[in-house]
């Protein structure tokens, strides 16, 4: 009898250990809240993907597909989106009802929270709930871009009741998302746990261990050991060193990105279009994308290279550093002339591309004197704030609807480079609320026209979406065009 105990206990303690899985990832930049409502960062969007749901997801081929809401249904005039609802429940216990769809939305859309997506959800007049179990958005006008923004990360829903107590969601989240928050030691590291019940399924992994790792030397180190089962930064140099070994694997998808030297169009001179597009031909945006990102796609306006929005007549400004000279000088450029180059710490890629745009840009007689910073800084001061740079490298991560992507510029109040172009304005609020697709097409190739002859940026072009595993890890996947983190079908062997 003792015997069979003994082996009973055994078994139980060797296939629960066995069950047992745990996932360790390296991440460069950290979120800067936990609060997806309040934020912008797609730092933070990838953690928040664990910890939240929205009414509807991204599938891994880039299609809308249900989650909180099981169906949906859209009126003929495309003023109301009737959602019926999934049954489940919130980390802290709570049942998820139509009452915390309408809270979350009425929440984002309130000017106490000044959420930096409250535009996106503008044209919701009100949210009514005929019952528990279904939620029905009335819109003031039609938006087709509705269903993406819903589905994005900022769409997460959150409960009522903890809304309306003043939770600090920035720390202390609650969603009914696949993990929950264990531990956030900011600057450090952040620790989700298994949710058992999730409603599509629990998670194979009991847990999710991510480290903020700066220096991808340091990160491919731990991967190389097996410290880290995942990493989100493979520098370009470093990729033929993961593809030779067999114990790793390196995995190259297209992007939504847009990689683009910001241009502060405030400043002095900054502010010439002339001037702007004679920062675009000081610059090899090939070698850049080949040397700083391992390849990609020169573009030459605000738009991704493979998305069907960009218009295939707008082609990349060409490399031509005398007629960037001439430009310079008829704009009266003054000799010797220096600009604040700010680059963010935590992307080793972004400030390897800025030091290659200050040595082109030398060469048509620019000074771009380069001033590293920490994320966060580069949120609060470059990104929001006062705005404090004259050129930035960063990349813009895709959104599901190119409203997403362009909403804001033509108004210099609304986007962080300070475009000024009423007629963008204007164009933008049509294709909005514009409900047939050649008609909408049109107004944001004129919309995306404008911002390759403006030049509001210098652009790069769009990269591969790149990372590195263990080749005992399956099922982690990066959303499409979103790049957001997914560990629900996740496994390590």
């Amino acid at each position: 009898m003792t015997r069979f105990v003994l082996v009973a206990i055994f078994a139980l303690l060797w296939f629960g250990t066995a069950s047992a899985q745990s996932l360790n990832m390296a991440m460069s930049a950290q979120p800067d809240t936990l609060d997806p409502q309040a934020t912008a960062a797609t730092s933070a969007f990838q953690v928040t993907k664990s910890l939240y749901d929205t009414l509807v997801d991204v599938s891994p081929k880039g299609e809308i597909v249900p989650s909180l809401a099981s169906s949906w249904r859209i009126g003929p005039d495309g003023l109301r989106y009737t959602f019926h609802l999934v049954q489940t429940a919130f980390s802290d216990g709570t049942p998820f009802t139509s009452a915390d769809v309408k809270a979350s939305i009425e929440r984002i859309q309130s000017a106490s929270l000044a959420s930096p997506k409250r535009t996106e959800f503008a044209m919701i007049a009100s949210v009514t709930t005929p019952d528990p179990r279904t939620a029905v958005l009335n819109l003031s006008k039609p938006n087709p871009a509705m269903l993406a923004t819903l589905a994005s990360g900022w769409g997460a829903i959150l409960p009522t009741k903890a809304i309306a107590a003043g939770r600090n969601f920035a720390t202390h989240p609650i969603g009914t998302g696949p993990f929950r928050l264990q531990r956030w030691t900011q600057g450090s590291s952040l620790t989700l746990i298994r949710n058992p019940d999730y409603f599509k399924g629990a998670p194979k992994l009991t847990n999710v261990t991510i480290r903020f790792v700066k220096d991808a030397a340091v990160q491919l180190q731990g991967l190389i050991s097996g410290e880290f089962d995942v990493i989100d930064t493979v520098t370009a140099a470093d990729q033929p060193t993961v593809q030779k070994n067999p114990e790793l694997r390196l995995v190259r998808q297209p992007s939504g990105l847009v990689l683009v030297a910001a241009i502060n169009n405030r400043r002095p001179y900054l502010d010439d279009p002339r001037v702007r597009r004679a920062l675009n031909l000081a610059v090899d945006k090939q070698t850049i994308l080949d040397v700083a990102y391992g390849g990609g796609k020169a573009v030459g306006t605000f738009m991704d290279a493979g998305s069907p929005w960009l218009p295939p007549s707008i082609k990349p400004f060409p490399y031509d550093p005398a007629k960037a000279k001439q430009l310079l000088k008829a704009a009266g450029v003054p000799i010797h002339w220096t600009l604040d180059l700010v680059l963010p710490q935590p992307y080793p890629s972004h400030i390897k591309a800025g030091q290659m745009l200050q040595a082109m840009l030398e060469q048509v007689g620019v000074n771009a004197r380069i001033r590293v910073v920490e994320w966060g800084v580069w949120l609060s001061t470059v990104y929001r704030g006062q705005h404090d740079f004259d050129l930035t490298v960063i990349g813009h991560t895709g959104k599901l609807d190119p409203s997403l992507r362009l909403g804001g510029y033509g108004d210099p109040k609304t986007n962080y480079v300070g475009y000024d172009d009423p007629a963008v304005v204007k164009e933008l609020a049509g294709a909005a609320s514009e409900t047939d697709h050649a008609t909408r097409k049109a107004l944001y190739a004129k919309v995306l026209t404008a911002m390759h002859d403006d030049a509001p940026f210098i652009y790069f072009g769009t990269p591969f979406s790149t990372y590195a595993e263990r080749a005992n890890v399956e099922g982690f996947w990066i959303t499409p065009v979103l790049d957001t983190f997914d560990f629900r079908s996740a496994t390590v062997g």
